[in-house]
Order: structure tokens, then sequence, then C-alpha cells
């Protein structure tokens, strides 16, 4: 199964106040709704729960507190581990989405990283963490919005531009 993972970050590593996402970029959510549309978003319940569930998409919700769905688009995982054993029988592609805590422990199982920088330093509490050895950048595209962003691909043993 691919792997990807895909975030908004600020310059200064920020992804989230508590459970907020603490800026509002024109465009930017446009990116990750299409990019996501009819795939398996991998996230913690945390961000679930702050996001909302997206139509079209389905959900692996990592938690540590035992819990059943009626939702047949929401599934339910004790561990990332148990998640993930369950989708490579199911898909072949997943988003890892949020928060802090699931792209940390997955950041480097990923084959590919979107990630748009936020041009500015913002407040926060949650963090991405740093994009590992081994991935380079194989597309950048810069927009200029209420707050201007640049998206990049990075993928793992990919060609640098």
């Amino acid at each position: 199964m691919k792997l990807s993972l895909i975030a908004a970050v600020s310059e200064n590593g920020i992804i989230g106040s508590g459970l907020d996402i603490p800026w509002s970029v024109k465009g930017e959510q446009l990116l990750f709704k299409a990019m996501t549309y009819n795939q398996w978003l991998i996230v913690g319940r945390k961000t679930f729960e702050s996001m909302g569930k997206l139509p079209n998409r389905k959900y692996a919700v990592i938690t540590r507190s035992p819990r059943e769905s009626d939702d047949e688009d929401v599934f339910y995982f004790s561990s990332i581990d148990n998640a993930l054993s369950t989708l490579k029988n199911v898909t072949d592609h997943a988003f890892v989405s949020g928060g802090g805590e699931i792209y940390k422990a997955l950041v480097n199982s990923a084959d590919t990283l979107h990630i748009s920088t936020v041009h500015k330093e913002i407040d926060g509490d949650v963090f991405f963490p740093k994009i590992p050895n081994g991935y380079r950048k194989v597309f950048e595209q810069s927009f200029s919005s209420n707050l201007d962003y640049t998206y990049r691909i990075w993928q793992k043993g990919g060609q640098e531009i």
C-alpha cells in the first residue's frame, strides 16, 4: 500500500493550536479536499473530531479508547499498526492527515509528503516533525492568497528538482 502524508505547516513548524488550525488560507484547503477525494485518511481521534467527517472519504481513526462505528466510512483502530494492517487489504493508497502524534509516527513510513508551507510564523502547540533524510523535493508551486503559501511534494528517494 502506498502511504502519502498531507499537511499544512507554518514557517516555524506549527500545525495546530490545541484542536484548532490557527489560520485560514484561501485556496489551501481546496488542495487538501482535491487530493483526498475518494481516498482513505488515517487520522487521530482528536483530529477526526475537530475536522469532522468530509464527504467521499473513508477514515481510519486511531484511538486509545475502544469504539465501534455505525458509519460505513469510519473505522476505529486501537493502533497505527492495526490500521495499516487492515488498510493494506482494502486499498492501495492512504493519506496520513494528522494530528501531530500520527504525523510523527508515520513520517518515516510515507512514500510521498504533500506539504503546504504557510508563509507566516504562527503561535501554536502542535508541531510537524522534521522531514527525514532520504526525501527529495520533486515539485514546488507558490500561491498568493490572504496568507501566501507554497505547496511542495517530497518523495522518498525521488529525483530532486
